[in-house]
């Protein structure tokens, strides 16, 4: 498979698109635990530990957006885990999928610059690879 042109991801929320998504991003990682003994010989020695993952974005701001800011707000201040999904919806493509949490909501109002805002999910649980249908 070639080079996947990032204009074609977006992130959904229980099936619905982020509007006017400008950045997106998925970020996995895995926390260590130490496993240092005395017989280490000094060398510090680790084990696999916590895997966590979490989704990005910007987007521009408007209140009367098909799904945007307002429709976020009401997720975080309900503290609602929801589908969160990282796709091309390009049939026989794969996506990412998992549940998550909204954990950061934030706008931005620079002087004659569009108004963006920008938000946080942290998954709860794992974060699978699909093929979608």
């Amino acid at each position: 498979m070639g080079v996947i042109n990032g204009t074609d991801f977006g992130i959904y929320v229980g099936g619905t698109k982020i509007a006017s998504a400008t950045s997106g991003s998925v970020s996995l990682s895995m926390s260590v635990r130490d496993a240092t003994s005395k017989d280490s010989l000094g060398w510090s020695n680790s084990l696999e530990g916590l895997q966590e993952w979490s989704v990005e974005g910007e987007g521009l701001f408007a209140l009367d957006a098909a799904y945007g800011y307002v429709d976020l707000k009401s997720v975080l201040t309900t503290r609602t885990a929801v589908t969160i999904r990282f796709s091309s919806e390009t049939s026989g493509a794969e996506y990412l999928e998992g549940t998550a949490f909204l954990v950061s909501l934030d706008a931005d109002s620079a002087t004659e610059e569009s108004m963006t805002y920008s938000y946080s999910f942290t998954g709860t649980g794992p974060l699978n690879f699909k093929a979608l249908t």
